[in-house]
């Protein structure tokens, strides 16, 4: 009971502080919520009254979230996300309602619309969303629970994420039926320093993480932040390119003979669970089952 009193001053302006926790912005935040600004930011200082300690720091006309603010930001979550499940599983079913998956376009009909057929049979109530997202939004995405579940070949590995091994995708130096090098029997270096290549943008240490032997050359001619354009690009004729060969031959490619290229794991990732059976782990056990069965 003394919790709930303690908590009972402050638990009304919580899902305020998260916004405009999330957005550092009080503006977009008010927006959101649909509450003039000037009643939110008089929302946040009666909080940090109330907890005794700023929550962000002031910096100029902006707010910017401090190391107390991080702390209740991540108690929040954990909160809203206890009582959103609760409220699901006292629902019509415990499969009941949206759940948000993000997964690479070309990747999703191959791993992920299989896996949301065989899942549909079992969980006719549950509402799946497939979007497309940067690759490095991901986990702050996961984190504020605005997706549920992502799908990737490139994981950024953290210690409040769980993730999830579906397969090892092959990867192939691929190219349009329409190249010049389509069909030949070998590629040599002249021939790789001859035609450019698409590849996606630099990691920060400037690697290109697609996938292509280090000690063998390529001129690239294409940046682009996105598989499918790179797929697309590919698909034009004008480019070779390091693709999934799942993703390359279902768009009709050819798969070029250079040996060295290493596949790459493919990934669930999700938050941890708060319980076995919610519809995070039912997607994510549909995915497991759904790659292993190709």
């Amino acid at each position: 009971m003394d919790r709930a009193v303690r908590l009972r001053s402050l638990w009304s302006w919580l899902p305020a502080f998260r916004v405009v926790a999330e957005t550092e912005h009080l503006p977009t935040a008010s927006e959101t919520l649909h509450v003039s600004a000037s009643s939110l930011s008089r929302t946040i200082r009666l909080l940090e009254d109330d907890v005794g300690q700023p929550l962000f720091d002031r910096v100029g006309r902006n707010l910017v979230l401090n190391a107390a603010g991080h702390e209740l930001l991540s108690a929040v979550r954990r909160a809203m996300r206890g009582v959103d499940e609760s409220l699901v599983r006292l629902g019509p079913g415990v499969m009941f309602g949206p759940i948000e998956i993000v997964c690479p376009a070309p990747y999703a009909p191959i791993y992920v619309l299989p896996a949301l057929l065989s899942l549909r049979e079992a969980q006719p109530h549950l509402e799946p969303h497939v979007t497309s997202i940067a690759t490095p939004r991901i986990n702050e995405a996961l984190r504020q629970g605005s997706i549920d579940v992502a799908v990737t070949d490139a994981p950024s590995a953290t210690d409040d994420l769980t993730f999830v091994e579906l397969c090892l995708v092959p990867h192939a130096l691929s190219c349009a039926p329409s190249h010049p090098l389509a069909g030949r029997e070998s590629i040599l270096d002249a021939d790789l320093e001859a035609h450019p290549f698409v590849a996606p943008s630099p990691a920060e240490d400037g690697h290109v993480p697609d996938r292509w032997p280090a000690d063998r050359p390529r001129r690239i001619g294409l940046t682009v932040s996105q598989l499918q354009v790179g797929l697309d690009a590919c698909a034009s004729g004008g480019y070779l390119a390091v693709l999934p060969w799942p993703v390359a031959e279902r768009a009709g490619l050819v798969r070029l003979p250079v040996p060295g290229i290493e596949p790459c794991g493919l990934y669930a990732v999700h938050r941890p669970s708060l319980a076995p059976d919610g519809r995070t782990e039912a997607v994510v056990s549909a995915l497991v089952e759904a790659a292993a069965a190709r």
